[in-house]
């Protein structure tokens, strides 16, 4: 077997160890890298791309978040990326943008799933040798197939947003993340959709279900790419997001709260939703943050619903720490 083969096969060998998403992409890129070094390689989630149920939408640049996964960790402006890859978002086909001046370009490879959103492979300079092109698709088509399986495993069905079980996961990765970033703030928010019953009661399930689906879309589009949006059950969801400060952190929430307050859900029309948050210090676990962000949300509910209260305003109500250990 050839060098080149054998490195084809130790980069589809790596995709299959990993346990995540999140460690399986960042395999992905490792191992294109490994083809081929001088390729830069980027991941695109695109969420809101799907059409909705009742809405019957297509299309359109406005109504979607797209998420940008790379070595850099550096932010995309959302413009830049719809306006170069609308294309092959709206049908989702390999694309090859190639110069003839230095025989090189750019390689789209799209993902489409059931559960998860839109994945976009963004080779840029990559030559336009088409076995290293052939090699590259084989290794993408292996982690195509294998994120697809960790979708089901780690995202909610019905909205396409991270389930349950994901969150110890991510929480941990997220305040890595924010330590590397120098954000002070690493903050649990659990949103509750207002009187959700009373929809599912007065207009069916459908347009229940359709609700849910319309609000995990407001999420993807109003909350940075950094931060983490968790469907829990039910009406209930969870952002796992880092700020620079209190101030921006409310701001943040405040705005959602907002968006959800003045958007026409179809057959419906406006809901509003109550929000709970904590920010999160060193060595607190996971499920306590949980804990004290629902309290935080309880006392939303009881004040009046479409309201935003962080935990820190509830004064001096007792507080179970017995889940404080130092985990980092």
């Amino acid at each position: 077997m050839s060098n080149d083969g054998f490195e084809q096969l130790s980069a589809i060998a790596g995709l299959t160890r990993e346990q995540d998403g999140i460690s399986l992409t960042r395999a992905l890129i490792r191992s294109l890298r490994q083809l081929s070094p001088d390729m830069h390689i980027v991941i695109m989630e695109v969420h809101g791309n799907r059409r909705m149920t009742l809405k019957g939408g297509t299309f359109a640049a406005h109504n979607i978040s797209m998420r940008r996964f790379d070595e850099s960790g550096q932010r995309v402006a959302k413009h830049n990326c719809v306006d170069d890859l609308a294309a092959v978002i709206a049908d989702p086909r390999p694309v090859a943008y190639d110069s003839e001046a230095d025989g090189r370009g750019r390689l789209v490879i799209p993902l489409t799933a059931d559960i998860g959103p839109l994945r976009l492979v963004v080779i840029d300079h990559i030559a336009t040798d088409p076995w290293l092109r052939a090699k590259v698709m084989q290794v993408v088509e292996v982690y195509g197939n294998l994120i697809r399986l960790m979708d089901s495993r780690e995202r909610d069905a019905l909205t396409g947003l991270l389930n349950r079980q994901t969150f110890t996961t991510l929480f941990e990765l997220a305040h890595e993340r924010a330590i590397r970033e120098r954000q002070p703030e690493l903050t649990v928010a659990v949103l509750d959709i207002d009187h959700f019953k009373r929809v599912n009661d007065t207009f069916g399930h459908l347009f229940g279900d359709e609700v849910l689906i319309h609000f995990a879309r407001l999420m993807e589009r109003s909350f940075r790419y950094t931060d983490d949006l968790f469907r829990f059950g039910g009406e209930e969801f969870v952002v796992l997001l880092s700020t620079p400060s209190p101030r921006t952190t409310r701001e943040v929430l405040e705005r959602f709260r907002r968006q959800v307050a003045g958007y026409e859900f179809p057959g419906v029309g406006h809901i509003s939703v109550s929000i709970g948050y904590v920010s999160g210090s060193r060595g607190v676990l996971p499920t306590t943050l949980i804990d004290r962000a629902d309290q935080a949300l309880y006392h939303a509910k009881e004040n009046g619903r479409n309201r935003v209260v962080a935990f820190s305003e509830l004064g001096s109500q007792p507080v179970d720490d017995a889940g404080v250990v130092d985990l980092f």
